[in-house]
């Protein structure tokens, strides 16, 4: 405890005597000067030149965080776009690139493309195999968080299920690796950077390719018995729906998603548009792209009803291309929720400023937690 707390004042304050740090901890210089040496060591901290001398004894020797003693790898795996990151130990994006999912119909195609993706973004940015520290992955479904597993996965990902990524991908670059659910690492990311700092209660909800939420309630993220927490992708919301299969897409994701938009856009036009390309036709004044934009606002806005019923959040944010590219009808959705809820339980319905970077920050805070433990970056918060 008191060697993550000096390291934690020094991360935060810079360029600190020993001495300051010792009045700043209250823990003695002996003690101090024994954990430095340590971390000094883990050459996690370096020191610098000496402080200006006020006259009062000897100039004191510097200390400061090494932020860029390592960087690590972090991923979001979406069913359109893959997001690839550096990071520093600061849970800074150093870089970021983007590049299409591959489309591929196998899990050992997918992961040897993936892989080679990792290595060509190592190379470009000249990082050696000492300086890489972790890889963190934020990938749809649900995630054994703290065994590294993907126990269902996306259907927009191929053979995505009881598959050891963390282990797999591990074996190959000989570093830890961090798995989460994408929209939880986006969720964290909001506590670290967004729209979430210093908020104790929280769903976030992305509504992309694919619909999924994460839930943050008493400063707690909430994963749930079997980590199915926030799957509301198979919420049902009338007595029809229980006589349905809704094994490969589930019900509220049918009507609120953009693969759910293009499948009936399709089904009730013949025509095969992405969702981006119905939300500029329902802005132009289409009518059926219309009704398909307010059947999905309808929609969501029970599903945060349900959700604000259940757990009574200080704040809702909404991310993913859909939202990104329909942004005006959430004035549909405020009015929904308006007039639904009581003066305990108003809430206004906020969109991600972070967007894709979101799950970015957040995979990062939760890679450099598992080889990090002594850093702190959200300490009234429990993340695992």
């Amino acid at each position: 405890m008191n060697k993550s707390l000096v390291l934690n004042i020094i991360r935060e304050h810079s360029s600190l005597s020993r001495a300051q740090i010792a009045k700043i901890a209250g823990i003695t210089k002996a003690t101090i000067s024994e954990i430095v040496s340590e971390l000094l060591d883990e050459k996690i901290i370096y020191e610098s030149g000496a402080m200006e001398n006020s006259g009062l004894g000897r100039k004191g020797i510097m200390l400061n965080f090494d932020a860029n003693h390592g960087v690590g790898v972090g991923i979001d795996l979406g069913g359109t776009k893959i997001s690839f990151s550096l990071f520093n130990l600061n849970a800074e994006l150093l870089a970021t690139e983007q590049a299409e999912t591959y489309k591929v119909t196998t899990r050992k195609q997918f992961l040897k493309l993936f892989n080679q993706a990792i290595r060509n973004l190592l190379d470009k940015y000249s990082i050696s195999a000492d300086k890489l520290k972790v890889i963190g992955i934020a990938t749809p479904g649900i995630v054994d968080y703290h065994r590294g597993i993907v126990l269902e996965g996306s259907p927009n990902l191929p053979e995505w299920e009881n598959i050891a990524l963390a282990d797999e991908v591990s074996a190959v670059f000989n570093v830890p690796v961090v798995l989460e659910n994408d929209i939880r690492s986006a969720l964290i990311g909001e506590m670290w950077k967004g729209k979430c700092q210093k908020v104790h209660s929280a769903a976030l909800i992305g509504v992309g390719t694919g619909l999924g939420a994460a839930l943050l309630m008493d400063g707690k993220i909430i994963r749930g018995a079997n980590n199915g927490a926030g799957e509301i992708g198979y919420m049902m919301f009338s007595r029809e729906h229980l006589n349905q299969n809704w094994r490969n897409k589930g019900c509220f994701e049918v009507h609120c998603s953009g693969s759910g938009i293009s499948q009936r856009y399709q089904e009730m036009s013949g025509k095969n548009l992405t969702a981006h390309a119905i939300a500029q036709l329902a802005q132009q004044g289409d009518t059926l792209a219309d009704s398909l934009f307010r059947d999905l606002a309808d929609y969501l806005a029970i599903g945060i009803l349900n959700i604000i019923a259940i757990a009574n959040p200080e704040k809702i944010i909404l991310t993913g291309g859909v939202i990104r590219s329909s942004p005006l009808f959430l004035h549909y959705v405020q009015s929904h929720i308006n007039q639904h809820t009581f003066t305990q339980t108003q809430i206004q319905v906020e969109q991600s400023e972070l967007g894709t970077q979101a799950p970015l920050y957040g995979i990062a805070v939760l890679a450099l937690n598992r080889v990090y433990p002594s850093i702190q970056f959200m300490s009234d918060a429990q993340l695992s």
